[in-house]
């Protein structure tokens, strides 16, 4: 038996808004207790990591970034880490108001075109594509690059994001793995879990001590957010845990997939 009935976190489907929050000094996130997006200011303009659900989010995002003091004018890119309705849903809108350039992977967008169902149901309006990115790549923008890597398993072209983050004149080098939770075939298990190894020897290559994520649920992130908005100038950033914490996060996304792999097995 190949699949396996993945149970949803309800607070995938809770579209309470969260409060617009500065996490580094160039990094913004905006959104529900869903899912964010993550707004990354550079020299050059605003590269936005995914976009939510739909064209309310979308306008979610124009107006939580406006509240921080950004102008969505600004938008230059807008990076989709993969194909699911709750990423790609609200780019188009933004792209049709503020000419942004929509990046996403070719199989991914394939894979977007092609599901119609489940996070890729009639909510999420698909989006054009304007650039196909691909493994190793880097997206520039003034002071700031993006690298992408491509880690397929959540979905066959996800992909998941390297950059430098700035606070108090320190860069600091963070890491966003693209598919939140393991896909219910064995296969795509195997690349998810083939997908982490590879991912972590770019996050060692550029000591990473930042871990971001799109789903907040899936790691504290509420109360981190909370946090970086209360905290006193002498309190570190949540968001920054270091090296070891950087692999303590692999270790844990290795041993989940492990644990789900020979339960599926054994099937």
């Amino acid at each position: 038996m190949n699949e396996e009935k993945i149970d949803l976190p309800k607070e995938l489907f809770d579209d309470t808004p969260l409060e617009p929050t500065k996490v580094f000094d160039n990094l913004y996130c905006i959104g529900s207790r869903s899912v964010v997006a993550w707004a990354l200011k550079t020299s050059e303009g605003i590269i936005l990591i995914d976009s939510m659900w739909d064209n309310h989010d979308g306008q979610l995002i124009i107006d939580g970034m406006k509240k921080l003091g950004l102008s969505p004018q600004e938008i230059k890119y807008i990076i989709i880490t993969h194909g699911h309705g709750d990423h790609y849903g609200g780019a188009q809108f933004i792209k049709d108001n503020y000419k942004a350039k929509i990046a996403m992977s070719e199989t991914d967008y394939n894979f977007m075109n092609t599901v119609n169902s489940g996070a890729n149901g009639p909510r999420s309006p698909k989006c054009s594509v304007d650039i196909m990115i691909k493994d190793g790549q880097k997206i520039e923008s003034g002071d700031t690059l993006v690298t992408i890597i491509e880690t397929p398993g959540h979905t066959p072209g996800c992909i998941s994001l390297i950059f430098s983050v700035k606070e108090n004149g320190t860069n600091y080098n963070a890491v966003l793995w693209g598919g939140t939770g393991a896909p219910s075939d064995l296969e795509g298990k195997l690349y998810y879990r083939k997908s982490i190894d590879y991912f972590e020897k770019y996050a060692q290559i550029e000591h990473a001590t930042v871990e971001i994520t799109a789903h907040l649920f899936s790691e504290n992130g509420y109360s981190k957010l909370e946090t970086v908005r209360n905290r006193n100038d002498n309190e570190t950033n949540p968001f920054i845990i270091g090296e070891d914490g950087i692999k303590n996060y692999f270790d844990n996304l290795r041993k989940q997939i492990d644990y789900m792999i020979e339960k599926q097995k054994k099937q």
